[in-house]
């Protein structure tokens, strides 16, 4: 029998196959097991949505919005950026619709994938783009435009990009930054800033349950959350990495890497992580060649030939699978 929910599906492999149109493989494999998706075309850009019946929302409750980019850089196989997570959320959806074994999926927590979830799962286009176009281009934008037109700007977004390999949950603090005095009443107490604080909270409330022992918080490139951040939606990345390469980058991050000299060595690195950049130094900036040698193997895969289903990893994809269903699960009052 095909392995369904590991790097070794057959499935998998054919969406990460160099001539697949992933929007469309999304659409029909949902389709094919009930999972009630449909097209959505804003702005030029194909996203595909799941939105479950009725009954599967609670209006006493927030509504969360579980993303992932289904889109590649072109030459690359993209299994890890972000082929593992679209897969890991269509297996989600297929749970959440009734299929696929949900019920054992849902033991840990009472069986409550069966009722009142409050799930919208979207798979968005262009969030390749933002390295082109700037953050404006990528899809995630205008989905966050129409999101505030619709009055859901209060939804809980998640983002989830490169989680393929590695069996430590990474809470990105990609555009949260600012969210610091927010949590202690400053003068950041209000608007984004306390959204994206308070989901902040209520994502780390999910992985102490989910992945007790097994998750962190750290600096991360940016993902579609840039774009729904710039439409003025709070929006939180998870991703995962091998332990060896979270710790040995949160200690360069606290100061403590092999070659940092202060403070401008570890602001330069942070903006290296951000933009997932670990290509060619500047000319102007000769000590970015040591900087980028913290950057994590599992990012420098990415964008290139190296990103194939060879790298991978169960660890992640169960480790995934549990954070998933907990938050399916996870009804936060309005």
């Amino acid at each position: 029998m095909e392995p369904t929910t590991g790097p070794a599906s057959e499935s998998l492999l054919a969406f990460l196959a160099p001539e697949t149109d992933r929007a469309a493989f999304i659409l029909r494999w949902l389709t094919e097991r009930d999972v009630p998706a449909r097209n959505l075309e804003l702005a030029g850009k194909r996203h595909v949505i799941v939105r479950f019946p009725t009954d599967s929302y609670d209006p006493n409750f927030r509504t969360k919005i579980l993303v992932a980019h289904h889109d590649r850089t072109a030459g690359s196989p993209g299994a890890n950026d972000n082929g593992a997570a679209c897969f890991q959320l269509m297996l989600l959806a297929e749970r959440l619709a009734g299929g696929g074994g949900a019920a054992q999926s849902g033991a840990r927590w009472g069986g409550i994938l069966r009722k009142a979830h409050n799930t919208v799962i979207l798979f968005t286009d262009g969030e390749e783009a933002a390295g082109t176009g700037g953050i404006r281009a990528q899809g995630s934008f205008a989905v966050g435009s129409g999101l505030k037109t619709l009055g859901l700007d209060d939804a809980d977004v998640y983002v989830f990009d490169a989680c393929g390999r590695g069996d430590v949950l990474v809470l990105s603090e990609a555009g949260l930054r600012g969210t610091k005095r927010a949590t202690k009443g400053g003068s950041d107490a209000t608007g984004l800033a306390r959204k994206a604080a308070d989901l902040r909270d209520r994502t780390r409330a999910i992985a102490r349950e989910a992945a007790a022992g097994k998750w962190i918080t750290l600096l991360t490139p940016y993902s579609d959350n840039a774009g729904f951040l710039a439409a003025g939606i709070a929006a939180q990345v998870i991703t995962v990495l091998p332990r060896q390469e979270a710790d040995s980058l949160l200690f360069a991050l606290a100061g403590k890497g092999a070659g940092l000299a202060g403070k401008p060595d570890i602001e330069a690195l942070e903006r290296l992580v951000t933009a997932n950049s670990h290509g060619s130094p500047e000319r102007n900036a000769p000590r970015e060649e040591t900087l980028r040698l913290h950057i994590p193997e599992t990012w420098r895969l990415m964008h290139g030939a190296g990103d194939n289903a060879a790298t991978l990893t169960p660890e992640a994809f169960t480790l995934m699978k549990d954070f998933l269903d907990c938050l399916a699960a996870s009804l936060d009052p309005l």
